[in-house]
């Protein structure tokens, strides 16, 4: 690759994706906190109750470890396991990614085997995982009724590079402490330098775009998620209170419902 496409691959296309995702994210962001009159699970409390700071923590930490609010969770096992594979598996990933930015005290060789065998065992737990969520869309039919252009180009990237990633820890085996750490520390500290990108794979370099690619996108679709579960209104949004008069019953006005703050209705 000449430094030019280096240049591009490396410098540019990792700016402009980080650009997207930030000013995308900013944007929705804005528009989850000034939705006050959207209709959510806040809106129909019937006896008055109180979250504490530590409640509200507690409660996102259930929604994204325990994934509890996942619809008929008794029932549908298949999505049950499929989730929780895939998640679990991609967040382990994840961190193991992040010791390419955070100095973890290990030497290389101890690295290479956590690589190898925690993170690549964490790679297939999330293909496997991704895999079976992919055939329940395709088997059921209000899956496939309900499923977008958005859905399927998330599940294909999301394999594209998974299966990339894979390729790499299993079979290619590249340096990664000594080609891409460098680079990408450099990238996120704004003094971005290329040159030891010059001995990386095809394979490295396409997982690479990939994934910025795949950052690019996040803003515009479903995957926001990763970011909306601290916005819900559930947690945002005081609940909205029933109250009663002692002597309700007839003759008298019909129960009013404030949110919490005064505000009846409003």
């Amino acid at each position: 690759m000449s430094y030019i496409l280096e240049i591009i691959a490396f410098v540019v296309i990792p700016y402009l994706a980080l650009a997207i995702f930030v000013s995308g994210m900013a944007y929705r962001v804005s528009q989850w906190l000034r939705s006050r009159e959207l209709t959510g699970l806040h809106t129909v409390a019937v006896v008055p109750y109180t979250f504490t700071p530590m409640d509200v923590i507690k409660d996102l930490f259930k929604r994204v470890f325990a994934f509890y609010t996942l619809p008929k969770m008794e029932k549908d096992r298949v999505l049950i396991v499929g989730t929780m594979m895939f998640h679990y598996g991609i967040w382990f990933s994840l961190l193991g990614h992040l010791a390419m930015v955070i100095p973890m005290g290990i030497s290389l060789q101890l690295h290479d085997i956590i690589a190898l065998y925690m993170g690549g065992g964490a790679g297939l737990v999330a293909f496997v995982g991704l895999l079976i969520l992919t055939a329940r869309r395709a088997a059921q039919h209000k899956m496939r009724l309900i499923s977008y252009l958005d859905d399927y180009f998330a599940i294909s990237i999301l394999l594209v590079l998974i299966v990339l990633g894979l390729t790499q820890t299993f079979y290619i085996r590249p340096d990664f402490m000594a080609t891409v750490s460098p680079w990408l520390v450099s990238i996120l500290t704004f003094s971005p330098e290329v040159s030891s990108m010059s001995q990386i794979s095809p394979v490295t370099t396409a997982h690479i775009l990939v994934s910025l690619i795949f950052i690019a996108y996040i803003p515009f679709g479903k995957m926001a998620h990763i970011i909306s579960s601290i916005f819900q209104p559930t947690i945002t949004k005081s609940s909205f209170k029933v109250e009663t008069k002692e002597s309700f019953g007839a003759g008298n006005k019909a129960p009013q419902v404030g949110n919490g703050d005064g505000n009846n209705g409003q």
